[in-house]
């Protein structure tokens, strides 16, 4: 999961800042309201002090905007350079409400941008606009923007949002306010699908799950198209626990409306997060690719998702074939490329390892390869390299190099595939003859890999909840598992009973398990009285999981007792602690 939240409390001074201290600032847009139909300047600085990115790399500013009907948009736009400043102009949409921007390159990721809200062309604030202040002028946002659009009722969750991560009411206090809005919200005059999605969120706050169900089943009988009705479906649908009897009916919900109405928001987003509802197949959604693809020929999202759902029902036909390769050629277009890693960070490796595995098994043994070497281009995950590895394994044995298939399986090996070992020794003994002196082999090929992939791990100071002091340098001698997570990420709690018994496993062994968490400490508390974790806990991290680079949670971080980093895995799942495992058995040697 990533920082969403963190990126909406990001913001800066623009133009109160005095011109002597403008070195100190790194980026800003102009103006910080901007109306309807006017232009929006966005200026980097490169030569600030705390800017990430500089004059020779190729700066782009990725916007990711909130529409006033809920929904929304986000674009991507290359900066100029001059006299040593970075800037770009852009028109939002009508009807947008407010919007972010963050600054990367192709590359790599740099600093966040700035904020943004919108005026009608009338010069007043758009639906919403106001709510993007809350963080900063406090409850006052939210009757501001009811006084302004009384209809507009998510500014009801935007007030629970901030009552709960900036107030910090506590569980009690905020379901007793979540009631008390839910008593302003049934007494409406004028329903709408705002309305009904608040009800439905505030009814999930306070446990009324019966009320809840029933609020979405009437926004999905009542407003199928709206964006609010996706958006609480789609909500409930990814985050519910594995535990939740709910989840199936609201899942069926959900591929009712797309089935009945293929072109509506909700038709598209269910395909975008298939991996919610593994009963999905391509036959009960041809239609919907159909529109999606006629809808955004050039947007490598339908391709990649068709390609997802072909190989999890194991279906590879000709129109699969066409697609993958479409999907190939799509991502050799150098702009394709561009804009689609700007906007979605991170999706590149995936994309080209589906094109490959769908080739590898459709017997175009070389497309499939052309696929992989791009996929190894863009990997950074050690999990996903092993993957790769594996894959590329199997290709180079249909091309007939056993040598070079034997090489590609230890590298796998060496970065935790617990598969990989078994195809090494198939492979070894069919280059030798026999399995003599293979446990040495492997051993000193993955040791080698081992250390030439290893680096330094970054070393902190963090005080734990036992109340000890943790230090990464002191530790040296012992390896040294991290785990960056938070409360409310679905994923990390997951994961947790898995890595619950990693600690039992290597309870006499020298390995310390620190979990540390972006929640303050009386939340992880509470969280704890319901679900142990016997990690050290470690509050108050996220400046360690900026050390760290850390994008996406969990991520979990294998040092060993040399104090280097060999393994870092970013996604959680129930099965992750077997991952994590075979790093630290290796670690331990």
């Amino acid at each position: 999961m990533n920082r969403f939240l963190a990126c909406l409390l990001v913001s800066f001074l623009m133009f109160t800042i005095p011109i002597g201290d403008l070195f100190a600032q790194v980026s800003w847009c102009s103006p910080e309201e901007v109306r309807w139909g006017d232009t929006l300047t966005i200026f980097y600085n490169p030569n600030a002090t705390k800017a990430t990115l500089s004059v020779r790399d190729d700066v782009y500013a990725v916007f990711f905007m909130t529409m006033a009907n809920g929904s929304y948009r986000d674009t991507c736009l290359q900066l100029t350079l001059r006299d040593n400043l970075f800037t770009c102009k852009y028109v939002p949409p009508d009807s947008v409400s407010h919007g972010r921007f963050s600054l990367e390159t192709p590359e790599k990721r740099g600093n966040f941008g700035a904020e943004f809200t919108a005026l009608r062309h009338d010069g007043i604030a758009a639906p919403g606009a106001l709510l993007s202040k809350i963080w900063e002028k406090k409850l006052s946002a939210f009757t501001s923007e009811l006084s302004l659009y009384p209809e507009n009722y998510t500014a009801y969750t935007t007030k629970w949002e901030f009552q709960e991560y900036g107030e910090k009411l506590g569980e009690s206090k905020l379901k007793e306010a979540v009631k008390a809005d839910i008593a302003k919200l049934t007494k409406v005059s004028t329903p709408n699908s705002a309305q009904y999605a608040a009800l439905a969120e505030g009814y999930q706050r306070v446990g009324m799950k019966v009320e809840q169900i029933a609020m979405l089943k009437r926004l999905a009988r009542e407003y199928p198209f709206s964006p609010h009705t996706a958006n609480a479906l789609i909500r409930y649908s990814v985050k519910a626990e594995q535990s939740d009897t709910n989840a199936k009916a609201v899942r069926s919900i959900i591929r009712n409306i797309a089935k009945q109405y293929p072109s509506s928001p909700i038709a598209q987003q269910m395909l975008e997060l298939s991996f919610a509802d593994t009963t999905l197949t391509l036959a009960a959604t041809k239609n919907i690719f159909d529109i999606w693809f006629a809808k955004e020929p050039n947007n490598p999202d339908p391709y990649l998702t068709y390609l997802n759902l072909s190989e999890r029902g194991n279906v590879f036909s000709d129109s699969t074939v066409i697609i993958a390769q479409q999907l190939l050629e799509l991502l050799m277009n150098r702009d394709i490329l561009l804009r689609y890693r700007m906007n979605r960070p991170g999706p590149l490796c995936n994309a080209y390892r589906q094109v490959a595995s769908t080739l590898k098994a459709s017997g175009r043994v070389g497309q499939a390869f052309v696929a992989l070497k791009a996929a190894q281009a863009f990997v950074s995950e050690a999990d996903t390299k092993a993957g790769l590895f594996v894959m590329e394994g199997s290709l180079l044995l249909l091309k007939g190099q056993p040598t070079l298939a034997q090489d590609a399986f230890v590298n796998a090996y060496a970065l935790g595939s617990k598969s990989a070992k078994d195809s090494v020794l198939r492979v070894y003994k069919s280059i030798r003859g026999t399995d003599s002196g293979f446990a040495t082999f492997i051993k000193r090929q993955s040791d080698s890999i081992l250390a030439l992939n290893a680096k330094p791990a970054i070393t902190f100071t963090a005080k734990g909840m036992d109340g000890k002091t943790y230090d990464i340098a002191a530790l040296r001698g012992k390896v040294v598992v991290l785990n960056f997570w938070f409360i409310g990420c679905a994923p990390c709690r997951m994961e947790i009973p898995g890595l619950n018994t990693l600690v039992k496993e290597f309870a006499n062994k020298d390995v310390v398990f620190l979990a540390l968490a972006l929640d303050e400490e009386k939340d992880l508390k509470e969280f704890l009285k319901k679900t142990p974790f016997a990690y050290t806990i470690i509050p108050k991290t996220s400046e360690i999981a900026d050390l760290h680079s850390v994008e996406g949670f969990p991520t979990h971080i294998i040092i060993d007792r040399k104090g280097m980093n060999i393994g870092q895995l970013v996604g959680g799942s129930e099965k992750r602690h077997e991952d994590i495992r075979p790093l630290i058995e290796r670690a331990l040697e």
